[in-house]
């Protein structure tokens, strides 16, 4: 039969129906079979019965040859008839005959009309005629053990242990973290960025001057590197103010400070890069102000933006280099600003997803003397430095958070509870280990929000400014992992077995399943 492969849930239920039909011609086979060794084993006592009787007339004979009597032969017939054998008529066993040049097709088609000739219904769930109750109870127990989401089991350590860790990094929140223009790691965060953003720009530099370009000095200083990035990697949707736009000053409230916020396709994530694909294609640029998603069309200037790229493969991921390396040139700011000796940090991009809070153009939050929406304030944190290098700041204590609790955790479930090193990764589905994420990241928070509250005097920008939001999304993101561990107590976690599943079928077939 040829080899053919389909990856989808009609081979898998193909390929269970001709395995029921293989059972039942095997179960057909073994049935026989053991009928056969039942009448072998009659035919084996039959035959000790007659050599009995054989020796018990050889014993006859040569005992009367010596005493000259008569033959006693009627008690011999007796027994003889005591042996009689039926033989039973075994029927012929029908099989599925299939040839090597046959194609997945015609075995099933051959398959289903031997099913239908023999009365085997391939209507029901196949694979339950597969699976014996032996088989069912040790899957059913299989699956509870691995796969069921279990109550945590949490003792007086493992709660000391988490919230011990929250206070810790907590205070390091507090203390060295702080607000944008007053963080002590920030300074350090922020000159480790430009560093990465100089690197960048050498390799490209070197990399375009070995290609035969022609260019200037060597990027050296971190003005000197976006100025570089910047001129290798143009885009049609950098305006840095709504005149830059067709009709923008109508309809777009936008300037050089906020720009990149606004601006969709400057944003570090998953959508920052479609709709960087989307504006590269069309040649339109899209924001986000005011609760709306704008697409206007850019003036035109002196130097021309030009996607490259033959074909639709080349042209993403040109698309996705020329995203990629914008941002870089953006991440620590304009080059015009960063080349002052006033030190400006300058407008970096927005940390990831915070572009979304534009949406909510409603509610009232006091900024001084004047009340704001949910989107207009957003801007105003944002102007304040409040940008992805200030998010890679706020990382940090969340980070050490995350580390020190899943250490923790390991090292007391391998020493103390005595469990094999496995056991003890601090990584799947370990009931203890979230419940202890959830109780550290929340004391995380509760240390951020009451040091936020206190230093802030009531003041909601400067309360914003010294909220780690790194660690709130943290945090709510380990609630809905623990509350959807309440919901399914003793359910079953779902996306683990799919894992699992598609790790097993890549083993077998060597590519992913079809949805």
């Amino acid at each position: 039969m040829k080899n053919k492969k389909y990856l989808s849930k009609k081979l898998l239920d193909d390929s269970a129906k001709s395995l029921v039909v293989q059972k039942e011609i095997t179960d057909k086979a073994n049935q026989t079979l053991g009928e056969v060794k039942k009448d072998l084993n009659k035919l084996s006592h039959v035959n000790e019965k007659q050599n009995q009787l054989l020796d018990e007339l050889l014993e006859m004979v040569e005992s009367n040859k010596t005493e000259n009597k008569e033959l006693d032969l009627d008690k011999l017939k007796d027994k003889a008839n005591q042996t009689h054998l039926n033989v039973r008529h075994y029927d012929k066993l029908d099989t599925l005959l299939v040839s090597d040049d046959e194609s997945w097709e015609t075995f099933m088609e051959k398959t289903t009309e031997f099913a239908f000739s023999h009365d085997i219904n391939l209507e029901k769930d196949p694979f339950d005629s597969l699976l014996s109750r032996s088989e069912k109870i040790e899957l059913t127990n299989r699956i509870q053990k691995d796969y069921q989401m279990l109550t945590p089991d949490c003792d007086k350590y493992d709660y000391l242990i988490a919230s011990f860790s929250g206070v810790v990094t907590g205070m390091i929140d507090s203390f060295f973290v702080g607000m944008p223009g007053e963080s002590k790691l920030g300074t350090w965060t922020d000159k480790k960025i430009d560093q990465v953003v100089i690197k960048f720009a050498n390799t490209v530099w070197h990399a375009d001057k070995k290609n035969g370009a022609r260019l200037r000095k060597e990027p050296k200083s971190i003005a000197q590197a976006i100025g570089f990035l910047e001129r290798r990697h143009p885009t049609n949707y950098d305006a840095r103010y709504a005149k830059d736009l067709k009709m923008g000053e109508e309809l777009l409230n936008m300037s050089a400070s906020n720009h990149h916020l606004k601006s969709l396709g400057h944003s570090p994530d998953i959508i920052g890069l479609f709709f960087s694909l989307l504006d590269q294609f069309s040649r339109k640029a899209s924001f986000i102000s005011d609760g709306k998603i704008l697409r206007l069309e850019p003036v035109e200037r002196k130097t021309k933006f030009e996607l490259r790229g033959d074909t639709l493969i080349a042209k993403l991921f040109a698309g996705f280099s020329n995203w990629l390396g914008h941002l870089l040139s953006d991440v620590s700011g304009s080059s015009g600003t960063r080349g002052h000796m006033d030190g400006r940090r300058g407008s970096g991009i927005p940390i990831p997803f915070y572009s979304m809070l534009q949406l909510f153009d409603f509610g009232s939050i006091p900024d001084g003397n004047v009340n704001k929406t949910i989107a207009e304030f957003s801007t105003t944190v944002f102007e304040s430095g409040y940008d992805a290098r200030f998010g890679k700041t706020m990382a940090i204590p969340v980070a050490f958070n995350e580390l020190i609790i899943r250490l923790m955790w390991s090292m007391k479930s391998r020493f103390y509870h005595r469990n094999s090193l496995k056991d003890s990764l601090p990584v799947g589905n370990k009931p203890v280990l979230r419940r202890m994420l959830v109780v550290g990241h929340g004391v995380l928070c509760l240390v951020d929000g009451t040091d936020a509250g206190i230093r802030s005097g009531g003041n909601m920008l400067l309360f914003a400014k010294r909220t780690n939001i790194v660690a709130w999304s943290r945090f709510a993101f380990s609630g809905l992992i623990e509350i959807r561990g309440l919901y399914k107590e003793s359910g079953l976690d779902i996306v683990a077995l799919e894992e699992d599943i598609e790790k097993e079928w890549i083993e077998l077939f060597g590519e992913k399943q079809k949805k």
